[in-house]
């Protein structure tokens, strides 16, 4: 799980989100699933939308290791999730400690043990 934000607001930001994360660990609904997957896959084909998304995608994929997939392939992916999925990768993310990496002038950068 990879979050850009501003420094000045990464320290009220981040137990946010850990909450959010945490909350997912307690499982969702089909109604949540579905609605997520849905934005999910719209984001997925708004991206690839364009010639300079499609490239931007492929390279992702070719960087992480991967082949590159179609957005019906990526789309069907997402399709196969199952709340169980989702819960498990939340729990093990909740569990797991957070690496900050700063980009530029660390002088706004909490320290790790300040977010959690």
């Amino acid at each position: 799980l990879t979050i850009a934000w501003l420094s000045s607001i990464i320290s009220s930001s981040v137990p946010t989100l850990i909450g959010v994360i945490r909350g997912v660990g307690q499982g969702v609904t089909d109604e949540e699933l579905q609605g997520a997957k849905n934005r999910l896959k719209l984001s997925v084909l708004n991206e690839r939308s364009s010639v300079s998304g499609v490239l931007n995608s492929t390279a992702t994929e070719a960087l992480a290791g991967g082949a590159a997939r179609s957005a019906g392939d990526v789309c069907a992916a997402i399709d196969a999730l199952t709340a169980e999925d989702v819960v498990a990768v939340a729990k093990k993310v909740a569990t797991s400690q957070p690496v900050l990496v700063t980009y530029g002038s660390a002088e706004d950068m909490p320290i790790q043990r300040e977010l959690i």
